[in-house]
């Protein structure tokens, strides 16, 4: 009888052991897949992308494979930005970020950069609102149009 159940325990313990390892195998392709296509084809506007939180988004979305439209101030900075992200990544999984020049002193432009967004991919996904203006300066110097400006941009965002 020891020997019919050690045998059993032979043959079962490996075959279970195997089946558990495939399993775990499996798990983990499943969230590595999930995990990259989360965003996958999304589109997603980053606002001030050449801030350091800006990067950091635009380069973890950009590996998923989202569709990047890329805000800042300096066109060249979102160039250099641009050609890092293409570097860094697998050009069969992204796609190249579009660039959007975008101050938010200028609450003006706002309905043209919108405009701009939407016919480069008719919707929009995801928004991150990095932007924000700052002022250094002792409050009772700041001006009331200035102030407002803040509150506009800070506080209630473009409209």
């Amino acid at each position: 009888m020891d020997l019919a159940l050690t045998s059993v325990v032979l043959v079962l313990v490996p075959c279970g052991l195997v089946v558990l390892a495939g399993v775990v195998y499996l798990y983990g392709l499943v969230a590595n897949l999930l995990s990259k296509t989360s965003v996958r084809n999304k589109v997603v506007v980053i606002t001030d992308a050449l801030s350091s939180l800006g990067k950091e988004c635009a380069s973890v979305f950009h590996k998923g494979g989202a569709r990047l439209i890329l805000c800042g101030k300096s066109w060249e900075k979102l160039e250099d930005l641009a050609d890092d992200l293409a570097c860094s990544s697998d050009p069969t999984d992204t796609f190249l970020p579009k660039l959007v020049l975008l101050d938010f002193g200028d609450m003006g432009s706002m309905a043209e950069v919108v405009m701009e967004v939407m016919e480069c991919y008719g919707c929009l996904d995801v928004l991150i609102l990095n932007s924000s203006l700052k002022v250094k300066a002792p409050a009772h110097c700041v001006s009331l149009e200035t102030d407002k400006l803040l509150m506009d941009n800070n506080y209630f965002g473009p409209r």
